[in-house]
């Protein structure tokens, strides 16, 4: 019962303060038995917590075996090296278990397939359908436990996913989904580790503009960011045990990034509060000693990056009412912890700063409505009516300024991401840089054709002037192809009419329009320039440029052609769920916030005096 825990824990904290050892005499036999307690520090005790005698007498027998215990266990550890550790079950197999607490003795040089053993014959379930959690880090096999940071007396928290054979098939799917997942994130990565790739791979600060960063370390960012997000949607559907591994997952990926790289975005603080409302869900958040350090660096990042009264916020994005969902949730998880960690008054002032902000962040469903009615979507009409403290009038100029925010954000992606596509097709300096599709693009408005600016460019080193005198002394060069992969334009007797009209011959025409994918003002001016004659296009295999021979196709071929479809479809299924508004992660319903609130409140309001 919640009561007699933090009852328990109050009691013990007055015994720390009044340096009273259980585990001594009078109050412990040298046998280890019970020995005796003065009635008048049990009247004492009963009249601070204002609780019955026999419930402090209850009491501290339960704290003198437990002293008792842990003193026998640091000697064993100290005289045998086998640490003693806890073992609480979670998840059906604790629904139906009459003990959900267990000890078990492990050398902590055991790797974690050992202790996986031992839990499973110690509970009766298949250790591969287990997973093993201390403080917020997910046991792997083959490392042993202290790598693990396991030490005497640490809680291990086991995740029972199955408990049939048909959960037991739903297992086996969530184990493949985990490692496929981060399969695709760790290709994904290594895309965004390229100077230019077809998958337009963006991380963007608050206001979704795109933010500039090396490539090794966006590389990071991006396998982090990935499996965060996998693991939010998974949250989302309230699949905790989907969710909790690939948000642990990932919070060791951010780990790996600089603090420079990680203080940049808020993922990161994002990330903590969602682990923390997994150890929430799952109802052990006196057991995870994480919990508090991770709320402590989402705090931390948020006041640094927007500000304690979110001024900061304010000044760059105009409005504050979509991220004050977040310091809502902070604020309802700090309350929690602290009613864990007997903190009774700080946990009544934080969920009470928690009800005021979830209630200004409360709207009335017939103004959501009355937005969708307008053309927004549910999204949309919620986030913008929070941000203006639920003025209709004012979120519809709210949305529509979002809107084109990002929309123009989304030119500048498309924009940037459409040169990277051409710098595909560039190919490479003489000295081995990428070709500069700005200069390639201003040769390109000075009238040079692709081809030629390309080559020239290539020969040049991306410097422009000598560029140009590479193209004065090799005026072959305006005959190369495009580098660029041309489209099929269909090329019409109307086009050819109005090029012949001007006293070119049809062929010459065709190749003219050809040259210049239909466009008819072009093809007549290259015509013009070249006195009306244009040679035949070279055949695919001599045309120069920057590709390479074409060769047959070998097994090794087709095995690549092969890996690399299934390494797009694995790249598909990662980010098939995963939301395409960068502001979905600040979409909160509030509806379990609340229900977490009340509870929370009823326990601190039953213990207060």
């Amino acid at each position: 019962m919640a009561t007699d825990e933090f009852l328990k824990k109050q009691l013990g904290h007055i015994l720390n303060v009044d340096k009273v050892k259980l585990w001594e005499l009078p109050y412990t036999e040298t046998n280890g038995k019970a020995g005796t307690v003065p009635l008048e520090m049990i009247a004492n005790y009963a009249n601070q917590l204002n609780v019955p005698e026999e419930k402090v007498t209850i009491l501290l027998e339960e704290l003198r075996a437990h002293a008792v215990q842990k003193l026998a266990e640091r000697v064993k550890f100290r005289q045998s090296g086998l640490a003693t550790l806890k073992v609480k079950l979670s998840g059906q197999l604790a629904k139906r278990s009459p003990q959900t607490v267990h000890s078990m003795e492990i050398a902590l040089s055991s790797k974690g397939s050992q202790l996986r053993e031992m839990v499973a014959e110690l509970v009766g379930h298949p250790g591969d359908q287990m997973k093993l959690i201390s403080s917020g880090v997910v046991i792997k096999d083959q490392v042993p436990l202290h790598e693990h940071g396991v030490k005497n007396g640490s809680t291990i928290l086991v995740l029972c996913l199955t408990v049939s054979q048909a959960e037991a098939q739903a297992d086996e799917q969530l184990k493949h989904d985990l490692q496929d997942f981060r399969h695709a994130a760790e290709l994904l990565s290594a895309r965004a580790e390229k100077e230019y790739d077809e998958m337009d791979i963006q991380i963007a600060d608050q206001t979704g503009k795109p933010i500039k960063l090396p490539a090794g370390e966006k590389k990071a960012l991006t396998l982090a960011m990935a499996l965060h997000e996998k693991g939010r949607q998974a949250l989302k559907k309230k699949n905790i045990t989907l969710a909790l591994p690939l948000l642990l997952e990932a919070d060791k990926e951010f780990r790996q990034c600089s603090s420079d790289i990680i203080n940049s975005v808020d993922n990161y603080a994002i990330l903590c509060l969602d682990i923390v409302w997994c150890y929430l869900c799952l109802k052990h958040m006196d057991d995870l000693p994480d919990a508090e350090e991770r709320l402590r660096s989402s705090e931390n990042f948020f006041n640094k990056s927007y500000g304690s009264s979110m001024e900061r916020l304010m000044a760059v994005k105009g409005s504050t009412g979509e991220e004050q969902a977040l310091f809502m949730k902070l604020h309802l998880l700090q309350g929690i912890v602290a009613f864990h960690q007997q903190r009774l008054e700080e946990s009544a002032r934080l969920l009470s700063r928690a009800e005021a902000e979830l209630a200004r962040l409360h709207i009335d469903e017939d103004k959501i409505n009355t937005m969708m009615c307008l053309g927004y979507s549910e999204v949309e009409s919620r986030l913008g009516l929070r941000s203006c403290d639920g003025n209709v009038a004012n979120a519809v100029q709210h949305v529509m300024k979002r809107r084109e925010e990002k929309a123009e954000n989304a030119r500048k992606r498309h924009k940037e991401r459409k040169r990277n596509q051409i710098a595909k097709h560039l190919g490479k300096t003489a000295n081995g840089q990428i070709v500069n599709v700005k200069t390639y693009e201003t040769l390109i408005r000075m009238g040079y054709p692709k081809g030629a600016a390309s080559e020239a460019l290539r020969q040049a080193n991306n410097d422009l002037n000598l560029a140009l005198e590479v193209l004065q002394s090799h005026p072959e060069f305006l005959n190369l192809p495009d580098p660029e992969p041309r489209k099929k334009v269909n090329i019409t007797d109307d086009m050819i009419a109005q090029v012949t009209c001007m006293g070119f011959e049809v062929e010459m025409a065709r190749r003219a329009l050809q040259k210049h994918d239909g466009d008819v003002s072009r093809a007549v001016e290259d015509l013009v320039n070249t006195g009306g004659v244009l040679p035949p296009p070279l055949p695919l295999e001599e045309q120069p440029g920057p590709s390479t021979e074409s060769s047959p196709t070998t097994p090794e071929d087709e095995a690549d052609a092969d890996q690399s479809r299934k390494d797009k479809e694995a790249i598909n299924r990662l980010v098939s769920d995963l939301p395409e508004d960068e502001e979905d992660y600040l979409d909160i319903t509030l509806d379990e916030e609340r229900e977490f609130l009340r509870e929370y409140q009823g326990l601190v309001q039953s213990l207060r005096h």
